[in-house]
């Protein structure tokens, strides 16, 4: 009798090869040692075996993964709103990196900055909200049809309060793809988006003369001033000094090494400016090759999308949080069930 097993694609060459291209160049160009390849090796691994999971269980893996972060969350939220409504936690201070330093309540992390916030920005266990509401929003685009079930009105309650522009941003993309994708009617729906957003503009910017946090962090970056928005703000001074230089030079094929001396530098100039014109190309190729052999083509076209979405304002391309669920909508097929 043949043995069952989870792992039954075979389309997995074409893919591999350009993901183990694509980190062997990025190791190259980031200048890291042994220990880089060594991780990285790691990770070539989980990508292969995503790459050769049949899609029925890749599916059921998504899901699962929606309700294992839906019950951490759930506590975590437990403990967000017990501080908000004002009982004694214990806690303690902690630090990561040079960066980061919050008051570890144990249920979620409360960012030094938002100390003296009255409705502070909920982080959760992670370092930043908009890791953990771009988390959601990726894993709420694997969830077409299904967002009235418990676990995904925790993710989608945990994108509200981080407060992220970008998981915004994603949260409104991914809806009207969700609807795309299954070949729904979305004149109704985007209509009730905006509907939705015109209401929440009105009252941003009414609410408390202004001064609330949906105003002063989401907004106030959506404002255009002098040709440029507010909230491309991805970069620092001193980066965008360099990154002039750099455009104007030779180095745009290749890249340039980037010594890290200050917080906030992210997004596609960050990624461009260490991998250079080739290292787009490489991972372009990438996500092209991982997610063309989806039956579902308007999933891949709603994918790619997000992926240029989330490349302009983050470009971490291969962590794993953005990469899997992403990967696992475009090979979702369209679900009836509500």
């Amino acid at each position: 009798m043949e043995r069952d097993t989870i792992y039954t694609r075979n389309n997995y060459i074409l893919p591999l090869a350009a993901l183990i291209l694509f980190v062997v160049y990025e190791r190259m160009s980031l200048g890291s040692n042994i220990n880089g390849f060594i991780g990285q090796t790691l990770l070539i691994i989980v990508f292969y075996a995503l790459f050769c999971l049949s899609l029925e269980r890749l599916k059921q893996l998504a899901t699962f993964i929606c309700k294992a972060m839906a019950v951490l969350l759930a506590i975590s939220l437990a403990g967000h709103f017990l501080y908000l409504m004002g009982f004694p936690l214990p806690s303690r201070d902690v630090e990561y990196d040079e960066f980061y330093s919050f008051v570890n309540y144990y249920l979620f992390l409360l960012d030094d900055r938002n100390l003296f916030v009255f409705v502070p920005r909920f982080n959760s266990y992670f370092l930043e909200p908009s890791h953990i509401g771009q988390a959601c929003a990726f894993l709420l685009m694997t969830q077409r049809g299904k967002w009235k079930r418990w676990y995904n009105i925790v993710l989608l309650t945990t994108i509200f309060l981080t407060f992220s522009l970008g998981a915004y941003i994603y949260l409104v993309a991914i809806a009207f793809f969700n609807q795309w994708i299954s070949r729904k009617h979305v004149a109704g729906k985007v209509l009730l988006i905006v509907s939705f957003l015109a209401i929440s503009t009105v009252a941003a910017f009414t609410y408390n003369g202004g001064d609330n946090l949906v105003n002063n962090l989401i907004m106030l970056r959506l404002e255009v001033d002098d040709g440029e928005l507010a909230g491309d703000n991805r970069v620092t001074d001193n980066f965008m000094t360099e990154y002039e230089n750099y455009i104007q030079s030779s180095d745009i094929v290749f890249g340039r090494s980037f010594e890290i001396v200050e917080f906030g530098n992210a997004g596609y100039r960050v990624f461009f400016y260490e991998h250079g014109i080739v290292g787009i190309l490489l991972i372009f190729m990438f996500y092209t090759l991982s997610l063309m052999y989806t039956p579902n083509k308007r999933a891949f076209v709603a994918v790619f999308v997000v992926v240029a979405l989330y490349f302009w304002a983050t470009a971490f391309m291969t962590w794993v949080y953005v990469y899997m669920p992403l990967y696992a909508a475009a090979y979702s097929e369209a679900s009836t069930d509500s």
